[in-house]
């Protein structure tokens, strides 16, 4: 009996012990979350393409990157015997990114029916904010390209507003003397590209372009 009730005493202690355990174990607790969400820029470039020429002749010039359509004209400089015919063609970049980037247009040109082209050249932009770079080794595109930073609608690194910049001006001279009966009706037909990268966090000195391709309208 008298063991009984000491193995009832010792378990009696056992529990206050756990119960005063426990207690000392209950602390006040509190939890919050926070969500953030981060979102990425954009670099989202396009370009407007002229219209088409349905008439050239040898000798003529299409100048790019006038504001206006002009359509055809003459003019007949002292120096030259006949008068040099052209066309003003508007070549437009378009930009909606948010992301202040660097911007260059890619252009190449050929005959249809794989005639030379050699009687074909460039004129570059002179005193604007455009730089003529040359031909590309690999692709044989004219690159010309934007002389600084173009801002993003939500990036001002102290670059060009689109509205400046947006024309991109070049002439493409067809020499007259070597383009000959064969080129009669035939299409000189024009490719335009433009690239844009963002500007921040990239050495400018070496830009990482990556082409971005008009896609082709829908009939």
């Amino acid at each position: 009996m008298l063991q009984r009730k000491m193995l009832m005493s010792i378990a009696s202690v056992l529990v206050l012990v756990a119960l005063i355990a426990g207690a000392t174990m209950a602390w006040f607790t509190d939890s919050e979350t926070v969500a953030a969400t981060f979102t990425a820029g954009t670099v989202d470039v396009g370009i407007n393409d002229p219209t088409d020429i349905e008439i050239i002749n040898p000798g003529d010039i299409i100048k790019f990157g006038e504001l206006e359509d002009e359509g055809y004209y003459h003019n007949a400089p002292i120096e030259r015997g006949m008068p040099q015919g052209g066309y003003d063609r508007v070549l437009q970049i378009d930009y909606t990114g948010t992301k202040a980037a660097y911007v260059r247009v890619l252009v190449d040109f050929d005959w249809a029916g794989d005639l030379d082209n050699s009687n074909l050249s460039v004129n570059a932009p002179t005193g604007g904010n455009w730089i003529y770079d040359g031909v590309d080794t690999q692709t044989g595109k004219h690159i010309f390209r934007l002389n600084g930073i173009l801002n993003g609608s939500a990036e001002d690194l102290g670059g060009f507003a689109l509205a400046n910049v947006k024309n991109v001006p070049f002439e493409l001279v067809i020499n007259g003397a070597s383009t000959g009966n064969q080129y009669q009706g035939v299409a000189l037909n024009m490719n335009f590209e433009v690239q844009a990268v963002q500007a921040a966090n990239v050495d400018p000195n070496a830009i990482p372009f990556e082409s971005v391709v008009q896609p082709v309208p829908t009939p």
